[in-house]
């Protein structure tokens, strides 16, 4: 039971789990535990990240006690036993999110490679600095949710998940991959993230980082599925997505920096390439 009434509890819980686009999320929050904190055991519904942000503790898997730390990860899975214990002398703090993907979807994927890889207890816990920031940000979008809010939970989550899926894979050697009858699914996640971070994606190999296949592969099933090449695709995207900022009255300049080319003429000629004419046609910018 929890015992001292000093603990502090911030806990987001879903009667109904709470849709963010491919994700379901049911809970999330952040535990301040004192000396004698004791998380009681219950049985875990759904797949749970418990991230310690500092102080020590033991997680428990089922009956077998798995000792944390400042900044470890420890993942928790369907119809196990969980427990958490907090240091005595160091206490605890940690947050957790408990949440489960559509069957069709690269984060249900990587769960499935997260699971895979971590059945055992002494294979649970993994130091991943990289995850506080992004589940502080979930915890803050939840507490001041707008009409982005579900989008933006939903890339949090698929970052959290990739983030973890890369540092097991570094010890592993090995990576999740999609099933070849999932080609579709695969092709539906590449355009979606393309779509929705063509700002921040320098060149199309980025991608073997994001679904942890090489890019040969990837453009492979792409053209497959969707009848154009990935490159294209992605040529495409940032084309249309330069003209657009160009009409609003972006720069050339801002426009080449905004969507990430390494010089502003590196920008123009691609633009003249595929619209055969000089941005400077489309920008207000007179000093281009």
């Amino acid at each position: 039971m929890i015992k001292n009434r000093y603990k502090i509890s911030y806990n987001n819980l879903f009667i109904n789990p709470k849709r963010c686009r491919n994700f379901f999320l049911f809970q999330a929050g952040e535990d301040i535990c004192a000396k004698d904190t004791v998380i009681p055991p219950h049985q875990q519904a759904y797949f749970e990240i418990t991230y310690a942000v500092e102080g020590k503790g033991e997680s428990y898997v089922n009956d077998e006690p798995v000792k944390i730390e400042k900044n470890d990860c420890f993942f928790s899975f369907p119809e196990e036993t969980h427990c958490i214990r907090s240091d005595e002398n160091d206490p605890l703090r940690f947050i957790f999110l408990a949440f489960y993907a559509k069957e069709k979807s690269q984060g249900n994927t990587l769960i499935k490679y997260i699971r895979e890889n971590c059945a055992a207890p002494d294979a649970r816990k993994y130091k991943i600095e990289k995850l506080h920031p992004l589940c502080v940000s979930i915890l803050r979008e939840l507490n001041n949710e707008d009409m982005y809010s579900v989008r933006v939970l939903s890339f949090l989550l698929e970052q959290i998940l990739i983030e973890c899926c890369r540092v097991i894979s570094r010890k592993t050697k090995s990576v999740p991959s999609y099933d070849k009858t999932d080609a579709s699914v695969l092709t539906h996640d590449i355009i979606n993230y393309i779509d929705d971070n063509i700002f921040k994606i320098k060149k199309i190999s980025d991608l073997e980082e994001v679904f942890f296949y090489n890019i040969k592969n990837l453009s492979k099933t792409f053209h497959g599925q969707a009848g154009i090449t990935l490159n294209k695709y992605f040529v495409s995207k940032k084309m249309q997505t330069a003209l657009k900022l160009l009409e609003k009255g972006k720069s050339v300049t801002d426009v080449s920096d905004e969507l990430q080319y390494s010089s502003v003429h590196a920008f123009s000629r691609a633009y003249k390439n595929y619209f055969g004419v000089s941005p400077s046609f489309s920008s207000k910018d007179e000093n281009f």
